[in-house]
């Protein structure tokens, strides 16, 4: 989940993730610029990215954060397996170039990777030695956290309110 023009220590979202599915991403019709009508974007296929060491930074997300990757390398997220009401949303949202929100990393991004017990995570990437960055911070749109990987990349962690 993307917070909007967030700053670094209080992140806000630019629009009600409730509100998300229903002005966009619902699979409806839209007409693009040509007046074609019809089916567009309605969702997030998948995540992809460059790594120095694609196989040991696999191995870090496995150890730490519990994705478990199939045969040929990459991990799948099943909605049905984490939230089988089918309630939930996937956000997209692009930042300022010069928001602070990704510090310290260098990156031009941050995944956010949802969680089932937050505080509980936190408490064992500590343990394990991970860079954790920053408090907890909690809002009506969840609890959130932050870990730095191995490459630097900074990781937001989210626990969704009770029952998304």
């Amino acid at each position: 989940m993307n917070h909007g023009a967030a700053t670094a220590t209080k992140p806000t979202l630019r629009f009600p993730a409730e509100s998300i599915s229903a002005t966009c991403c619902n699979g409806s019709r839209e007409t693009g610029a040509r007046g074609i009508s019809m089916r567009r974007v309605t969702g997030i296929g998948g995540i992809f990215f460059k790594s120095r060491d694609p196989q040991a930074l696999t191995e870090w997300y496995r150890v730490h954060l519990g994705l478990q990757p199939e045969e040929w390398g990459g991990v799948a997220f099943r909605w049905k397996d984490d939230n089988p009401s089918g309630h939930g949303t996937t956000i997209w949202n692009a930042f300022p170039a010069d928001t602070t929100y990704f510090a310290p990393s260098a990156a031009p991004f941050v995944i956010n990777y949802r969680v089932a017990d937050l505080r509980a995570l936190i408490t064992a990437l500590k343990a394990e030695g991970c860079t954790i960055e920053g408090e907890i911070q909690e809002s009506e749109f969840g609890k959130f956290g932050w870990v730095i990987d191995p490459e630097g990349n900074k990781i937001e962690l989210w626990e969704p309110p009770a029952g998304q």
